[in-house]
C-alpha cells in the first residue's frame, strides 16, 4: 500500500469517527440520527461562507469560531427534532431524516446560485484561504493534522458515557426508559443533551471536511459521509472506543472498492453497493431489537 492510499483511508476514517461518535451518543440514548448527511452538508456550507468573512482573522481564531458556530447551528437542527419528539411524540428517526432531506436541496440551490464561486467551472463556493487549510501529513493524500485530535474524541466520549454520571444516565435511558424513570433520571434532559451532542459532532465533521479535505463546499460533498458514519457506529455497537477500528475498516473497504472501480473502468458506484450490503446486514440486529421492544411493551 502506498502512502497516498494509507493517507486517504485514514483521512476518510477520521470523518467517519467524528460523525460516528455523534451517532453513537444518540444511539446510546435509544434514538437514531438519520439526518447526518444534511447536518454535515449544512455545517460545511456555513464553514465555507464564514471563512470568507473571516479573511483578516488569525487562522486559529477563524477556524475555532467556525467550529463553535457550526457546532451550535447543527445542534439546533437535532434539538428541533428532539423538541418535536418531546412535545408531539414525533418519531425522531423520521423527523431527523425529513429535515436533512429538506436541507440538502436548499444548500444545493445556494451553492449553484448566489454563493457559487467565481473561479473555475466547479459548482462550489469560493475556496478558503491556504492559511485556513489544515497541514497535510502524508501528501499528496488529504490526511492532515486534525487526525491526531479526532482520534482522541471517541476515547473522550467513551470515557464520558461509561465513566461519568451524566453519561451513564444517557446509556441507561437507552437500555430501559422505565427503569430510568423509576431511578429518578431526568429523561428529558438527557435526551436533549444527547441530541445536542449528536448534531454538534456532525457539525464538527463538516468543518473538518472543508478545512482538511475539500477546501470548498462543492455540490454534494456530503454524499455517503453521514450514512457511512452511521454504519461505522452500528458496526461498533455504538461503542465509541470501537468506532476507531470500525471507521478505519469501513474506510479501507470503501477506498479499495473505489480504487478497484477506477482502475477497472467500472461505471457504477461500488462503494454505494458495499454501503448498502453493510446496512442490510446491520439492519437485522436493528429490527431484532425493535421487535423485542414491541413484544416487551405488548407484555406490559
Amino acid at each position: 500500500m502506498t502512502p497516498f492510499f494509507i493517507g486517504t483511508v485514514l483521512n476518510l476514517a477520521s470523518l467517519y469517527m467524528i460523525a460516528g461518535v455523534g451517532c453513537a451518543i444518540l444511539k446510546r440514548c435509544g434514538e437514531y440520527n438519520l439526518g447526518g448527511e444534511g447536518q454535515i452538508y449544512f455545517s460545511g456550507f456555513f464553514c465555507a461562507i464564514l471563512l470568507q468573512h473571516f479573511q483578516n482573522f488569525p487562522p486559529f481564531l477563524a477556524v475555532s469560531l467556525c467550529l463553535i458556530i457550526c457546532f451550535i447551528l447543527t445542534s439546533l437542527i437535532t434539538l428541533f427534532s428532539a423538541f418535536l419528539k418531546d412535545k408531539f411524540n414525533a418519531d425522531f428517526l423520521f423527523t431527523s431524516f425529513i429535515i436533512s432531506s429538506a436541507i440538502i436541496p436548499l444548500i444545493n440551490g445556494l451553492i449553484t446560485g448566489k454563493f457559487r464561486g467565481t473561479t473555475g467551472n466547479l459548482l462550489a463556493t469560493e475556496f478558503i484561504k491556504e492559511s485556513f487549510r489544515f497541514t497535510q501529513i502524508l501528501p499528496p493524500s488529504k490526511l492532515n493534522i486534525s487526525f491526531f485530535a479526532i482520534i482522541l474524541i471517541p476515547i473522550i466520549i467513551g470515557l464520558f458515557l461509561f465513566r461519568t454520571k451524566l453519561g451513564r444516565e444517557i446509556c441507561l435511558c437507552g437500555v430501559s426508559k422505565e427503569f430510568a424513570l423509576y431511578a429518578g433520571i431526568n429523561q428529558k434532559k438527557t435526551f436533549y443533551i444527547a441530541s445536542l451532542l449528536s448534531g454538534g459532532f456532525h457539525g464538527i465533521c463538516g468543518v473538518i471536511a472543508i478545512c482538511g479535505t475539500y477546501y470548498t463546499c462543492h455540490l454534494g460533498f456530503h454524499a455517503s459521509l453521514g450514512w457511512n458514519a452511521l454504519s461505522a457506529c452500528l458496526i461498533a455497537f455504538a461503542n465509541p472506543f470501537l468506532i476507531i477500528p470500525s471507521s478505519i475498516f469501513l474506510a479501507l473497504i470503501i477506498t479499495s472498492a473505489n480504487n478497484f472501480a477506477l482502475y477497472n473502468n467500472f461505471n457504477f458506484d461500488m462503494s454505494g453497493i458495499i454501503q448498502a450490503i453493510i446496512m442490510f446486514v446491520i439492519s437485522f440486529s436493528i429490527f431484532q431489537n425493535i421487535s423485542y421492544n414491541h413484544r416487551k411493551k405488548g407484555c406490559e
